[in-house]
């Protein structure tokens, strides 16, 4: 038997993962100013992705996706905080196959969001615990291992594995093209916070 399409996905996209989430690591969103950036990056990428699947029938793949949508909640979450942001492009999916990849990439994102969302819980009176219908989209549902068992059995996904692969580094690229200023954020704030007198500003 041959491997999983996903442990193909996983290992394919192991250094693009592995970028994110060490930039994603350095943000403690108990600071108003992270999490706002936190939330912008998202909204960055996700709007267009999600946009540019339901552009392209994301609904003929996968039934359930008016469940897994996660712009509206993101969307309220950026209203509650007063957070205006810019989408970047959409994207071109040439295929089922990378449309797939794409949403793996969506899917596997929902477990970093119970972590995030556990810091938060340490800060329960900020007002960033107001904003956390994003972090809070899809608990009670079994979203991650059904949408493995789709791809896994998916004819789009199982003849054409490296377009799967190619959808999940487009997806990938966009989350950290999106996270990229907060980086510089970051950096001016631990400055500022050492005695500069520096107040950064998101980008």
């Amino acid at each position: 038997m041959g491997a999983a399409i996903w442990d193909t996905i996983r290992e394919a996209t192991r250094m693009s993962h592995s970028r994110l989430d060490v930039a994603l690591a350095k943000l403690d969103l108990a600071i108003p100013l992270y999490y706002e950036g936190f939330l912008r990056s998202q909204a960055e990428a996700l709007f267009p992705i999600e946009a540019a699947l339901e552009a392209n029938g994301i609904e003929s793949l996968i039934p359930d996706w008016a469940q897994r949508i996660r712009t509206p909640a993101l969307e309220r979450d950026l209203a509650t905080l007063n957070i205006t942001c810019h989408p970047l492009p959409l994207p071109a999916f040439g295929s089922a196959a990378e449309m797939l990849g794409a949403v793996y990439v969506l899917e596997a994102s929902r477990m970093g969001a119970r972590v995030m969302l556990a810091r938060l819980a340490e800060h329960p009176d900020s007002d960033a615990m107001n904003a956390t219908a994003y972090l809070r989209h899809g608990f009670g549902k079994r979203f991650w291992p059904s949408f493995l068992t789709l791809l896994e059995t998916h004819p789009a996904a199982q003849s054409d594995t490296a377009g799967v692969v190619h959808g999940a580094e487009i997806a990938f690229a966009m989350f950290e093209s999106a996270l990229k200023p907060m980086e510089n954020v970051v950096v001016d704030f631990t400055r500022a916070d050492k005695g500069s007198g520096y107040a950064p500003t998101p980008g």
